[in-house]
């Protein structure tokens, strides 16, 4: 059910209400595709990562269905996006946690990858470890993807600040930028301008710890 990009991921979520059970089902698949399923930490998967969720019905409420049930939907997205936002701004060595916002892609399933591609690039965690406001890392990754695109549509931000417009590079102060990422939470927005595609993709910086902790052990 989750295939994100993690070195071990255990979640269990448990709720007091009583849910159907195909339903809860189908409403936990749909809150990891858009949460845990777009987290990117090192790239690496464990044998074991997974979500499962409970619900033992102690509320004694009236039985939640696809029909009564767009509360409760919209309560599970929020837990699992909190959780998987959780997890990357906690990962091995991170200091920053990264948001990839991505639009206009020909699909949702262009706009997921190249979401994910970006959050996942080990020149952009390190831009963002540094500070440095490289739009450039951030394009070449859209080069790499193979998304439809076209260039002179492509619009770029840093942390709210449009970098690039219609493809080409704007001027903006760097030291002033630069200040700004080192923010909690660095913001990347791509928007391609060719489809409805939107997707947000979570990741962390590229640290020096990262390496010490993954290079003093063994398993």
């Amino acid at each position: 059910m989750i295939h994100p990009d993690l070195a071990t991921l255990l979640s269990f979520l448990t709720t007091d209400a009583k849910v159907e059970a195909g339903f809860l089902a189908r409403a936990l698949k749909a809150a990891v595709d858009d949460s845990f399923n777009m987290l990117t930490i090192d790239g690496d998967t464990s044998t074991n990562d997974m979500v499962s969720i409970m619900a033992n019905g102690r509320a004694d409420n009236d039985m939640i269905t696809a029909r009564n049930g767009r509360m409760f939907r919209e309560a599970l997205n929020r837990v699992c996006r909190y959780l998987a936002c959780s997890i990357a701004a906690d990962g091995e060595g991170a200091t920053r946690l990264i948001e990839v916002y991505v639009d206009g892609a020909k699909s949702r399933s262009q706009a997921r990858k190249v979401a994910r591609l970006i959050a996942a690039s080990a020149l952009v965690k390190a831009a963002v470890h540094g500070n440095d406001p490289n739009w450039g890392r951030v394009v070449a990754v859209l080069g790499r993807s193979g998304a439809d695109m076209d260039e002179g549509k492509l619009d770029v931000y840093l942390q709210g600040e449009q970098v690039m417009r219609s493809g080409s590079p704007l001027a903006f102060d760097k030291d002033k930028l630069s200040r700004r990422m080192k923010a909690d939470t660095v913001s990347i927005k791509v928007c391609l301008n060719i489809g409805t595609g939107i997707a947000i993709a979570w990741g962390c910086d590229l640290s020096q710890e990262y390496v010490t902790i993954n290079s003093d052990y063994t398993t």
